[in-house]
């Protein structure tokens, strides 16, 4: 019988199927592979059951430990371990451990493994410098491994079986060596003192930072709006593409040359956008010379990459990048997708892929960038100065980075605790409604997750993180886009990315994006959260005082929020504790009340009066909503400008409102008096303030009179110099009216758009 190979087998067999080693799915096939790859003698190890390693850390030794020299102690120090660690520890510990080997083999001259069974190597190490942070986690994740997981093991093992193999155990660190240098303490208190210099900057911001993440979201949100109703336009024949258009919003920067951090403010400026809106078709029908005949037939036929199923409807912006919501360097320069940056193309060398590169770029396609059909069309369809973009994702990304950002500002919650929020967590609590923290009578509902915090793995550990109206409304919308994406429901998905997936079971969790049949794919990933950070808070330039540059990451929002309810709130220290959840378990609580073991002690108070204090003061974070930015003129307007207030445009590029009129110094030169600027020569008075005039004089003149029944004739006189400056603006504002009534000329100050809380509003 003849066995005839067909040319498909003879195909498969020349390139065999690629194992993922996170791939549940393939969970023999990766035994089998890490069987072959196992060295005989590791085989044969007593007590070790190397079919029970996770896939992940078969993956990383096949591929890492192939032609290491210490391939059989790190190989039997991992399979020692086995029973004690979680797989994300096992793994995380295992690159750990082969890197800090590699280093010492490579820089400190070791041969052979007995060398570290001295002190010589390991005083090297740390001798003369300070280490990271992770060089310290290094040197205790080997002691783990070398003074616990290893020697425990070797003790249960026959006394033959343990020495043949106490020579292939990892030598245990010197005696004393740890505490000799410092490294446990020096490490943590290196930890703390550089999160406190980030935390020093970024406290006094913190009501800055919870403003920008929702007005960039609201940014982001009028934009898709403008698209879709173009879009929309478009599939119902009313325009022909590409079709251009104008879309004027609001932009919103960080004033600069601000003295001092906490005086930094948000500048509000108006611009225009000019968008073209095209399809693939339109494209390429309009580039022929990009296109090669081919290519341009298809687009014709409306088939293959053009057909009506993969049609892509994406924007493109002409104009200054600044303009283009915060992000438009990050558009023009193709940095929100994997690919190689247009900075990298100009540079002669696309197929690098720098950390500058990937550091906007997301695990999830749809998320930021399109999915990748459509992300490397409009990558190819890209030439240097050209800033194509598809609003959808870049909205989508836009509204989860705000979400996670909004949460962490509100309740603290780390990275792992952010990814768990999930759509059958949410429980509604009645509380006492406090207003400054007095009770008000009524009774409301607070909306919590019940999530599995740090350090704990059970079920009936979980504890109550509290969802603010903010967070709450963001993470409604996320569940809309999700059902409306997969027919009415939010994917169960599995928490494969979560380093607690151990822990945690397949749900419908809300930050997912495009999740696979199975739920094996979909959560966001760790690294995902920072990314989306970092870009929501693109352009927000900080630094230390030592001049270390700032990045934006769960952790660290976490502490500038606890800093900012104990120093700027003074929330009571057990309040805090709760929100971060820094606690231990009281064993008569019926809700496993817990808190931080540093205020245990005088830990009394209720869980629903400790929710409904830190809701209270969730409620101040929107205290901004009325308006804290600064307003910027119109460009239409500047040739109205007198010479004065120009130059003051021009240097600062804000003029300043005031409760009487305009600020025309840019910024405030007055070190106190501040708040009705009388007697300041920069005041410029407007007569839309008129009423403001008139109601301080009331009361400066009934001031005047108190200050004269007590016997304060100082106060008196300094109170009747400030109603003799009111008099002398108000006289100026009523001849600004009657300027107006005339119809002459109006000051510059009158050709700016009215305050949020003035419109309305007549003198």
């Amino acid at each position: 019988m003849v066995n005839v190979t067909t040319p498909d087998a003879v195909k498969k067999q020349a390139h065999p199927k690629r194992l993922t080693f996170n791939n549940p799915a393939q969970r023999e096939e990766h035994i089998r592979a890490f069987r072959r790859f196992l060295p005989k003698l590791l085989q044969d190890a007593p007590d070790i059951d190397w079919d029970r390693l996770p896939s992940p850390v078969m993956g990383y030794l096949i591929s890492h430990l192939a032609d290491h020299p210490d391939l059989i102690p790190i190989t039997f120090a991992v399979g020692c371990a086995l029973h004690a660690m979680k797989e994300s520890s096992l793994y995380t510990s295992c690159r750990c451990v082969t890197s800090l080997l590699l280093r010492l083999r490579l820089q400190y001259g070791v041969n052979q493994l007995e060398q570290l069974g001295t002190r010589d190597i390991w005083d090297q190490f740390v001798a003369g410098r300070a280490l990271a942070s992770g060089e310290a986690d290094m040197l205790m994740i080997y002691n783990t491994f070398a003074s616990i997981h290893v020697p425990a093991h070797l003790e249960g093992l026959k006394v033959r079986d343990r020495l043949v193999w106490q020579q292939y155990a990892l030598p245990p660190l010197p005696t004393g060596f740890l505490e000799k240098y410092g490294i446990f303490k020096n490490t943590r208190a290196g930890q703390i003192q550089r999160r406190k210099e980030k935390s020093d900057v970024l406290t006094p911001l913190f009501p800055l930072l919870v403003e920008i993440a929702q007005l960039r979201k609201q940014e982001a949100e009028r934009l898709i709006k403008a698209f879709r109703h173009q879009r929309e336009r478009a599939l119902a024949g009313e325009i022909e593409l590409p079709y251009h258009f104008q879309h004027t919003d609001y932009l919103f920067t960080v004033s600069r040359d601000a003295p001092t951090i906490s005086s930094i403010e948000l500048v509000k400026q108006e611009v225009t956008l000019s968008l073209t809106l095209w399809d693939r078709m339109s494209w390429v029908k309009a580039h022929p010379e990009r296109y090669a005949p081919r290519t341009q037939q298809r687009s014709r036929q409306q088939v293959e990459a053009y057909a009506p199923e993969r049609n892509m409807y994406f924007l493109q912006y002409t104009g200054k990048t600044e303009h283009l919501l915060w992000c438009g360097d990050l558009l023009a320069n193709w940095r929100l997708c994997k690919g190689a940056s247009i900075e990298a193309v100009q540079a002669e060398n696309p197929s690098e892929k720098s950390k500058k590169d990937r550091e906007f770029a997301v695990s999830r396609p749809g998320l930021l960038s399109p999915f990748q059909s459509d992300s490397l069309w409009l990558r190819s369809a890209m030439r240097p100065g050209e800033a194509l973009f598809e609003p959808e994702s870049l909205y989508r990304g836009a509204l989860y980075a705000c979400a996670l950002a909004t949460l962490a500002l509100t309740n603290g919650s780390r990275v792992n605790e952010l990814l768990q929020v999930s759509a059958t967590r949410f429980e509604t609590i009645v509380v006492d409604e406090l207003k400054n923290r007095q009770p008000t009578g009524r009774k409301i509902g607070l909306l919590v997750q019940h999530l599995l915090p740090k350090g704990s793995t059970q079920e009936s550990e979980r504890q109550f993180f509290l969802i603010s109206d903010m967070a709450g409304r963001l993470l409604m919308e996320i569940g809309q886009l999700l059902e409306a994406a997969h027919g009415g429901s939010i994917p169960i998905v599995q928490p494969s990315q979560s380093s607690k997936k151990e822990d945690l079971y397949p749900e419908p969790y809300l930050f997912q994006w495009e999740s696979s049949d199975e739920g094996r794919l979909g959560g966001l990933r760790a690294a995902d959260v920072g990314v989306l950070l970092r870009f929501l808070f693109h352009g927000l330039t900080l630094s230390t005082r030592t001049g270390k540059p700032i990045r934006v990451a769960p952790h660290l929002l976490r502490h500038v929020l606890a800093t900012h309810l104990r120093h700027t709130q003074n929330i009571p220290a057990e309040a805090v504790a709760y929100l971060l959840h820094h606690r231990v378990i009281f064993p008569n609580s019926t809700r496993a009340i817990s808190i931080s073991e540093a205020t245990a002690y005088y830990s009394r108070m209720p869980l629903e009066k400790l929710l409904a204090l830190l809701f209270d003061a969730q409620s101040q974070f929107s205290s901004f909503q009325k308006r804290s930015y600064l307003q910027v003129p119109p460009l239409h307007t500047l040739d109205q400008m007198d010479e004065a207030l120009r130059q003051v445009f021009e240097q600062w590029g804000l003029i300043g409102p005031t409760v009487l009129g305009y600020c025309s110094a840019g910024l405030c030169v007055r070190p106190d008096n501040r708040a009705l600027c009388l007697g300041c020569p920069f005041l410029v008075p407007h007569y839309s303030n008129l009423r403001n005039a008139l109601a301080w004089r009331k009361l400066l003149v009934l001031q005047t009179k108190l200050h004269n029944e007590h016997g304060h004739h100082i106060d008196a006189q300094q109170a009747r110099q400030m109603i003799q400056y009111l008099d002398d603006n108000i006289a100026i504002m009523r001849v600004q009216i009657e300027t107006r009534q005339d119809g002459g000329y109006l000051p510059f100050a009158d050709t700016l758009p009215p305050l949020a809380d003035e419109e309305g509003d007549e003198a």
